[in-house]
Formats: structure tokens, C-alpha cells, sequence
């Protein structure tokens, strides 16, 4: 948890001073559980100490002027009931048009398991807790890292997602890019638009789909992989001599074998499966009129 903490003061460092501050104490023995339901808004959630959640809320106008941390408690509900807590903007539709920004932060015990949403616009960031994470952001990026216990399941409307060691990943954008290191048994899917997929380090089963983006796996093959894209290029690396088999097929794109261990393949060739060095797991690939390419 070294690297979790050093990550975790860096973000407190530069958090400047909350105009709302919380304090809960929680039970030791038992699993904490976090609901947040805001509108707009940024979120951190990370791992500080066991046996209390502490909630700071940073808040200014359009201005960056601070509002009184009476008029943000007006605003916001916080409430505790055992070791759930939940975190609710009260705000309504047309509160939004007074400009006010709030960033918020919770700190948790390390068994934490985190359901945040934020039904307009937001960043979200989880550091260092157990899970399970779920966490849906309409416009915004969010970034999970070190969740090794339980699945992480994210979804924006519009954004970036970077997940980086997590136990089980299913990550989901309507158009951005998607980003996983270093996860176990992990989905991924761009919806619409040009949206890339980077991978590395997979370290279980991985299904991955993209419309127009590309779709990159560079790992050891652990598990069978199932790649699709519409348009968009399929192209996955793995190490020299690693066994493993490939069905690969393309409706109208090329399909390119960069491996001295692969047999040569025609230009005009649109389906193709081998098993190299021996076999193993399997990679599928379907790409519609993007290529694919084997490295």
C-alpha cells in the first residue's frame, strides 16, 4: 500500500482548504459502504485510515469565490446508518445555472466498497479500497487504480476511463478512449465514435470492442481474448515464442502477421487461424473493415 498512500497525499496536497469537512466513525469488523448521487462535481475516493470516512467539499462560484460552508450544507445531505453512508446533492435542475463548482473528497478504510454517481458532468477518481466499485459519470473521465479484491465497473456517457490493477474490470464509454494495466478478467467497450482501447498487461480473459478507435493488447496471453471492432484496427503484441492460437476475420480489412512464428498469409486472405508454437488460449478477432494484425 506504499505506492496507494504516496498517490493519495499527492491528491490531499494540492486539495487546498474544504469549505465542508466530515468526520464518521465506522466499525472496524465490518465492510464500509459509500453511495454518492451528485450532479455535478468532481469525486475522490481513497483509502486514509480504518474506522472513520471523513468528507471534504471544496466549493466555489463561476467567479472562484468560496461559498460559506453554511450555504453548501444546505446543499448537500450526508447521511450515516451503521457502516453505510451516503452523499446526496441536493441541488435542483436550476441550481446549475448559478455557476457553483464543487470538488469532493472522501477519505475510507481500506474494506470500502464505493456506488458513485454523477448525473451531469464530473471526474471521478478511487484509490486503494477493496470494492466492489461502481462507478457511472454522464460527461467525464474517471480513473481507478488498486482495487484488488472486488470488480470495478465504470461507465461515462462521454470521457476517458484508466483502470490500473483491479481484481476484475467492465469498463464502458459512450466515445473516449480506454486505458487497463496490469488487471485481472477485464471487458471494455467504446459505443460510438473514435475511441481507443490500450491494454497491457491483461492478466485474465479479456473481451474488448471499439466502433471506429483501435484496439491494442500488449500482454501474455493468461486467458482467451475476443476482440471486435467495426472500423476501427485490431492490433495485439506478445511476447517471442508464446504459445497460443488465433481465429482471425476481417469483412473488408487486411490481416497482417509480423511474427516469425506465424505462417506467411495472401494479401487478399480474410480469415485465417493457426496454432503457433504448439497452441493455447485463443485470441478471436472480427473487424469489419478495419485490419488486423498479429505482432
Amino acid at each position: 500500500m506504499r505506492s496507494v498512500g504516496f498517490l493519495w497525499l499527492s491528491l490531499l496536497a494540492s486539495a487546498g482548504s474544504p469549505t465542508l469537512q466530515r468526520a464518521l466513525s465506522v466499525e472496524l469488523e465490518a465492510p464500509v459502504i459509500v453511495d454518492i448521487a451528485v450532479m455535478r462535481g468532481d469525486i475522490t475516493v481513497g483509502y486514509s485510515r480504518d474506522g472513520q470516512v471523513s468528507i471534504y467539499a471544496f466549493a466555489q462560484d463561476s467567479s472562484g469565490r468560496s461559498f460559506l460552508m453554511e450555504t453548501l450544507q444546505s446543499r448537500l445531505a450526508i447521511e450515516q446508518v451503521n457502516n453505510r453512508i451516503t452523499i446526496r446533492d441536493s441541488r435542483q435542475p436550476a441550481d446549475l445555472e448559478t455557476g457553483l463548482r464543487i470538488s469532493y473528497r472522501i477519505d475510507v478504510p481500506s474494506r470500502t466498497e464505493v456506488n458513485s454517481t454523477i448525473s451531469v458532468a464530473g471526474n471521478q477518481t478511487i484509490i486503494g479500497v477493496t470494492g466492489p466499485v461502481t462507478v457511472v459519470t454522464s460527461v467525464g473521465d474517471i480513473d481507478v487504480s488498486y482495487v484488488d479484491t472486488e470488480v470495478v465497473k465504470a461507465e461515462t456517457g462521454r470521457g476517458n476511463i484508466s483502470c490500473s490493477r483491479a481484481a476484475r474490470v467492465e469498463a464502458a464509454t459512450g466515445s473516449g478512449n480506454i486505458t487497463l494495466m496490469e488487471n485481472g478478467p477485464s471487458k471494455a467497450i467504446v459505443k460510438k465514435g473514435v475511441g481507443r482501447i490500450e491494454v497491457g498487461g491483461a492478466r485474465g480473459s479479456f473481451e474488448g470492442s471499439t466502433d471506429k478507435g483501435e484496439l491494442h493488447m500488449r500482454a501474455v496471453l493468461w486467458d482467451d481474448w475476443r476482440l471486435n471492432s467495426a472500423s476501427g484496427n485490431l492490433r495485439v503484441e506478445l511476447p517471442k515464442g508464446a504459445k497460443f492460437e488465433v481465429d482471425l476475420a476481417t469483412d473488408a480489412g487486411e490481416i497482417s502477421l509480423a511474427r516469425t512464428d506465424m505462417k506467411k498469409l495472401d494479401a487478399e486472405a480474410r480469415q485465417y487461424r493457426q496454432k503457433v508454437n504448439g497452441g493455447g488460449k485463443v485470441i478471436y478477432a472480427r473487424s469489419q473493415t478495419g485490419s488486423i494484425s498479429i505482432e
